[in-house]
């Protein structure tokens, strides 16, 4: 139930980010959140391949 939850939060920090990317023209801003929006979705990647195999 917890990896739920946070396999939910995670895809909701991917989908600001991705939000964020569109409006800002800065591209040390750009850049900042292409890489956190990169982390993020490897962590919800590990666990959502986690979730699969448990069933």
């Amino acid at each position: 139930m917890a990896e739920n939850e946070a396999i939910v939060r995670l895809q909701r920090s991917i989908d600001l980010l991705r939000e964020r990317m569109r409006v800002d023209s800065n591209d040390l801003e750009y850049e900042t959140h292409l890489r956190q929006k990169r982390q993020l979705q490897r962590i919800l990647d590990r666990l959502q391949d986690k979730e699969r195999r448990k069933d």
